[in-house]
């Protein structure tokens, strides 16, 4: 309702509004007139009939008397041209009926309108009738009483009369209070209307010239002047406005034509960068696979050139050269990582890892280099580190060994500890804080924030004491801001250093690691000798004789294809193990060679797809996940070992203990190492304390305890096909087998572990097999070790 009368225009409000006011005056004004009226024709009703109560009261005086009722009924009969009559009672002075009128009609009931049935004097009006009740008296004593009672037919008529009367009268006062209205409403409306008018013409035409003339001397006189000098303003202030507008667009004008001159310059200047940023991301992946190719020819030759007989001097030579060949890889590494993060294009993953095994990794890749130079390397990881986490764990591993790397190199006495806590932090997720302390030189304050510069060292003489790049702290420092954390030292000169690293991980997920972080987990020590066909799929002869030399040194029967569309030839005619495949080469890539190969696989609706592990020297970014895409089954990066290789192929090729040593004396121990990494047993007995049980006798009878257990636990879930209870047998299998150094199988357990989790329950079996055969040997190999062991 309201929202109605907002809408109307002033003209009708103001008609509403007056004739609202007569309608309310008219209506009050009437229905008090009906009031009065009513009680007028009630009043007079009542007093004609009293009037007539006493006539026949005293005409009926003689018949109470003399007791003759057929005369006071015959006075009675008196009555009849009375139409409205409803009944006329003459009673005794005993309240009894002594006549009446009409005969027919009922006599009253007893106490009708006296308290005790005799009556008593009074009016009365009723809803429907009005009654008189009159006293008979004679000689001053009352003898009895008239009773009449008359219905309100006439009354109503006579005020319905009256009501319709006022009506009409309503009708026409309420028709001449609308002319009036529309009249009056002139007053007010016209000059209000026509301020409106003038408003929307300045604001459609934009003609601030208009005037609204003048009528009247009131306040609505004064709003038009209002208004018209308020549009004398706006005019003079519009011309004001139109000068300045022609000298603004004369200025922008200008700045307008300079602005394109320098959004042109930018524009050239931007596609210059963009194409010098192109060019540069082409020369690194060039220059990553270029540098990368014959460095996996340098590092391979001279890995297969110590295994030839060579003296001591020769080996001296070869060595030199391999870890020549790796410190230039570690240099070309740094570079690429710096290069990518100064970019913006260095992208991190997230999986579920181990945190607990991968610093106790990481740690052990030191272990060999820290006890030659005589220093100790101890591990203190709190009892809450728990054990899977969400996050990057190859960037972590990379940022731990590049701080425990910096801390072995620069400590030339003392010790090293590695301690990792962690702090939680809501929701679902922790900080990790890892701190390396060692007992070094120490960093001199003024020097500590300058070692996380790029190619900056503390000293200018520790690149010639120690060599290095100066940009693995910088790496560190930017990947770990990356995981929303940071490095930081705290060290003084001659007292060692500390730094800590905090990066922010999540609670784990179910999101398994990809496969070529299980490709860089530590190798064998002694390579197992495989069983099995390999087709080799590489372009560069250099590489192709550095593989085949190296696989046919682990026992496996080799067949090279140079491009992908030989690869497809080989695979159509014979059947492979595993292929070995480069994703680059000339006829056919390995991504286009791996498609055409699975989609042969399908249309054979082969049981198990040979397993295809690429081989790129491409570490950029996206590699992974293109040769995930392609239906590939991991990658290896280029340059790599024969025991990297090893490790990679491990959980694919059958594998068959290495015959042992039959020479005297040595038998025991050449069949323990043929299986077990003596580094991670040496490190063990390092463990040692004066009075206290030999470690790696416990550590080895836990082992034997718990293992066949979790041995049949795999069997169960294989036979019952419960792939979540494989998948958790064979990982608790894998980390205590690696923490004794049983790499070769714990590679098994880990292939085990990612079939079982992908839901691969046949070819968990088929694995499964080959792991029984290397768990019995493992055993052996244990019990021989923990009986021989001093």
């Amino acid at each position: 309702m309201m929202r109605w009368l907002g809408q109307l225009s002033i003209r009708y409000k103001l008609m509403l509004l007056m004739l609202v006011v007569a309608l309310v005056v008219l209506v009050l004004s009437g229905a008090s007139h009906a009031l009065n009226q009513r009680q007028t024709l009630q009043r007079t009703a009542i007093d004609e009939l009293n009037a007539l109560a006493g006539m026949l009261a005293y005409n009926v005086a003689a018949a109470l008397t003399f007791d003759d009722p057929d005369a006071a009924t015959r006075t009675l009969a008196a009555l009849a041209g009375r139409s409205q009559l409803r009944g006329a009672y003459v009673y005794d002075r005993d309240g009894d009926l002594f006549a009446r009128y009409p005969l027919q009609v009922a006599p009253l009931p007893p106490n009708e309108y006296g308290a005790d049935g005799s009556g008593h004097q009074g009016i009365g009006i009723e809803p429907d009738h009005l009654h008189v009740v009159r006293d008979i008296v004679v000689d001053g004593e009352v003898i009895g009483h008239v009773h009449l009672l008359d219905s309100l037919t006439r009354v109503r008529a006579a005020l319905n009369h009256s009501l319709t009367i006022s009506a009409l009268i309503l009708v026409v006062a309420v028709s001449a209070a609308l002319l009036l209205a529309h009249w009056l409403q002139r007053l007010v409306s016209t000059p209000i209307i026509s301020l409106t008018r003038a408003m929307e013409r300045v604001s459609s035409a934009r003609d601030y010239g208009v005037r609204v003339q003048r009528s009247r001397g009131d306040e609505l006189g004064s709003l038009v002047d209002g208004f018209n000098d308020m549009l004398d303003q706006i005019q003079q202030r519009d011309l004001a406005l139109e000068g300045y507008k022609d000298d603004l667009e004369r200025q922008v004008s200008a700045r307008t034509r300079e602005l394109e001159r320098t959004v042109a310059a930018l524009a050239e200047a931007r596609d210059r960068a963009e194409a010098a940023s192109r060019a540069k991301s082409d020369f690194l992946a060039t220059m990553s696979h270029e540098i990368r190719t014959p460095m996996n020819a340098v590092l391979g030759m001279a890995e297969l050139l110590r295994k030839s007989g060579l003296d001591a001097r020769q080996t001296r030579f070869a060595e030199t050269i391999q870890r020549s060949g790796e410190a230039l890889l570690e240099i070309i590494n740094d570079i690429l990582d710096f290069s990518k993060i100064e970019a913006g294009r260095l992208d991190l993953e997230g999986y579920d890892f181990d945190l607990r095994a991968l610093i106790q990794g990481t740690v052990q890749l030191f272990a060999e280099s820290a006890s030659i130079q005589g220093l100790r390397l101890e591990t203190d990881l709190a009892a809450d580190l728990p054990a899977q986490v969400h996050g990057d764990g190859a960037r972590l591993r990379q940022i731990l060994m590049n701080l425990i790397g910096n801390a072995v190199k620069f400590t030339a006495a003392g010790e090293i500890r590695v301690r990792a806590t962690t702090r939680s932090r809501a929701p679902g997720g922790l900080t990790l804080i890892v701190a390396v302390s060692d007992t070094g030189p120490g960093i001199d304050p003024a020097q500590q924030e300058e070692i996380f510069a790029a190619f900056s060292q503390a000293d200018g003489s520790i690149t010639r004491n120690y060599g290095g790049t100066g940009l693995g702290l910088a790496i560190c420092r930017q990947l770990a801001r990356m995981m929303e954390g940071d490095v930081r030292v705290c060290s003084t000169p001659g007292q060692g250093a500390t730094f800590t690293l905090e990066i922010q991980l999540a609670e784990a997920c179910g999101c398994p690691p990809p496969e070529t972080l299980a490709l860089e987990q530590p190798p064998p020590a002694a390579v197992s000798v495989m069983r099995g066909r390999i087709l080799l799929v590489e372009d560069n002869p250099v590489n192709q004789e550095m593989a085949t030399l190296m696989l046919e040194d682990l026992g496996l029967e080799v067949t090279i294809a140079d491009n992908g569309e030989e690869a497809i030839k080989a695979f159509a005619h014979d059947a492979f193990d595993l292929i070995l495949m480069d994703c680059h080469m000339p006829v056919m890539d390995g991504f286009s060679a791996t498609a055409r190969i699975r989609r042969l696989e399908r249309e054979r609706r082969a049981v198990a797809p040979t397993p295809i592990i690429a081989l790129t020297a491409n570490v950029q970014k996206g590699i992974g996940r293109r040769c995930e895409q392609a239906g590939m089954n991991g990658y290896l990066s280029k340059p790599f070992s024969q025991r990297q290789l090893s490790a990679s192929i491990a959980p694919w090729i059958g594998l068959q203990p290495s015959a042992p040593d039959t020479s005297p004396g040595v038998e025991h121990h050449t069949a323990a190492t043929a299986v077990l990494d003596p580094e991670v047993l040496d490190s063990i007995r390092a463990l040692r304390r004066s009075g206290r049980p030999d470690p790696l006798r416990k550590v080895i009878g836990l082992y034997l305890d718990s293992a066949p257990g979790l041995m049949a636990r795999l069997r169960q879930g294989l036979e019952a096909r419960a792939a979540d209870e494989v998948h958790l047998a064979a990982h608790t299998l894998k980390s205590s087998s690696a923490n004794l150094g049983a790499h070769g199988f714990a590679a098994l357990c880990r292939a085990l572990e990612q079939q079982a989790h992908g839901g691969a329950i046949e070819q968990a079996r088929a694995t499964f097999a080959t792991t029984e055969t290397q768990f019995r040997t493992l055993v052996s190999a244990l019990e021989r070790l923990q009986h021989d062991d001093p």
